[in-house]
């Protein structure tokens, strides 16, 4: 990785409570300014905004990292908040300011170019991570579409409810899908469009933007724009509704997850050394800290997917994909975990295409828990092999271990909810198969197990080659 570059005092600013940056420290401020930002305007960077607002809601004072791309740079931040009064400004402290220069920037990556797709008969918008948009096509507004070029999303468009503004930027904080977003263009016609958006991830599990889809509103268009109004207190009403029923997911899990990852940092910088020299036994007690952390973080993961999954409205998106990208971008983000194992992860070639239909980054949630999974369960020196193939409406992806195997009165049970077959200490929670199927399910496909016992295992996921009508 090319070395970063630290600012050695903390970098400081301060936001009101309708989110308006009211002072910042000149990296701050160029960082918000190039993310489309003004002086004195809402705070731009997006993770920024979701971490002020998440600490305001909450009303304490919270900590967490958080990354950020500007321009060809990426920086990695550790942000606190200072949360006194609802009334008053939230304080932002970033001790660790650490910027990287993007060699290998998603401009370049021809596999992104292949993310966005300009759809005969609707619109679509590519975003990098700073939401800044860097690819439009618009049906009907070719002035819109050069004008919008290099601008922030919604520096273009304003935010129409039933959704918020403020759970459009939790959504981007958070990587997670857009869908069914009403948006109108603030120039121009003011047309409304519907955008569905889906989070990019580059071959080093870096988060690269977003590919939009957008398809004109028409019902809407040819209604008074003043009903969006009536609705305002229905939607604050869904809001609270929403937030009170997702205790975990919007409330205990970012709680959580902030001191957890600050345990994590701390215990890696302090086990690699990189402040100086350490006794060999205290290196190793912050490695065990930080192994011990990260199981905590993938459990607090893994009881937030667990209660996403089983609400009602839960649905995926219908993304086309490609299984041989996300087994190289999968494998990718397990390499170091697989390496110090001596395992040999065995791909389909890069140059080989298999499109599906499913949700990317669920689709890879999947595959990264199957392959961690085989380096868990599989002898040190050993090789897992993924292997792809399709028939006619279904694309598969093998991931082959070559583990103790699973007799066949448990290959059932072992996607049963908290199932570990009586493993203990295998870091594990006995919620990822049970989470891994289910998402299967739900994007129309899903995800079986063949094994012997000695003779390892294969677990196979499925999924549909074209969209449901």
């Amino acid at each position: 990785m090319t070395a970063a570059r630290k600012t050695p005092e903390p970098v400081l600013g301060q936001v009101d409570v309708d989110g308006l940056l009211l002072s910042a420290d000149p990296p701050l401020m160029q960082l918000h300014l190039h993310c489309g930002g003004t002086e004195g305007g809402p705070l731009a960077v997006p993770e920024l905004a979701e971490l002020c607002r998440l600490s305001r809601r909450l009303g304490m004072n919270l900590s967490r990292p958080v990354q950020a791309s500007d321009n060809d740079r990426r920086i990695e931040m550790w942000v606190e908040t200072r949360f006194a009064d609802k009334d008053q400004p939230l304080g932002l402290s970033i001790i660790d300011w650490k910027e990287y220069a993007d060699e290998e920037s998603e401009k370049s990556d021809s596999a992104r170019g292949r993310d966005f797709d300009r759809l005969e008969g609707r619109g679509g918008i590519r975003t990098d991570a700073a939401l800044r948009i860097i690819a439009q096509q618009m049906p009907g507004d070719t002035a819109l579409n050069a004008e919008a070029i290099g601008k922030s999303l919604l520096d273009i468009y304003n935010v129409i409810p039933p959704s918020a503004h403020a759970r459009l930027l939790e959504a981007v904080a958070e990587r997670q899908p857009i869908r069914n977003q009403r948006m109108r263009a603030k120039k121009g016609a003011q047309r409304l469009f519907m955008l569905n958006g889906y989070p990019l991830i580059d071959k080093r599990g870096m988060f690269a933007g977003y590919r939009f889809t957008a398809e004109p509103d028409d019902a809407a268009n040819d209604q008074d724009v003043g009903e969006e109004e009536s609705n305002d207190e229905e939607v604050k009403s869904v809001s609270r509704k929403l937030v009170s029923d997702s205790l975990f997911g919007l409330q205990l899990g970012p709680a959580l997850r902030q001191p957890l990852g600050k345990i994590i940092a701390n215990a890696e910088t302090i086990s690699s050394k990189l402040e100086g020299p350490l006794r060999g036994d205290y290196a190793t007690y912050a490695k065990d800290i930080a192994s011990a952390g990260r199981h905590l973080l993938d459990l607090v993961n893994d009881l937030s997917d667990l209660e996403a999954i089983e609400r009602p409205e839960f649905t995926v998106a219908g993304d086309d994909i490609d299984l041989v990208d996300l087994a190289h971008r999968a494998a990718g983000l397990l390499a170091v975990k697989a390496a110090d194992h001596q395992m040999h992860i065995d791909l389909p070639d890069e140059d080989e295409k298999l499109p599906a239909v499913g949700e990317f980054r669920r689709s890879l949630q999947i595959l990264v828990n199957l392959i961690g999974n085989a380096i868990r369960y599989s002898p040190d020196g050993s090789v897992i092999k993924l292997r792809v193939s399709a028939e006619e409406g279904i694309a598969r992806i093998a991931v082959t271990d070559q583990g103790d195997g699973i007799a066949a009165e448990d290959q059932q049970r072992i996607f049963e909810k908290f199932e570990r077959l009586g493993r203990s200490g295998d870091g594990g929670s006995g919620l990822g198969l049970f989470i891994s199927r289910r998402l299967a399910r739900a994007m129309g496909g899903s995800l079986t197990v063949e094994s012997s016992q000695g003779e390892g295992s294969t677990f196979t996921l499925s999924l549909p080659t074209k969209q449901k009508p």
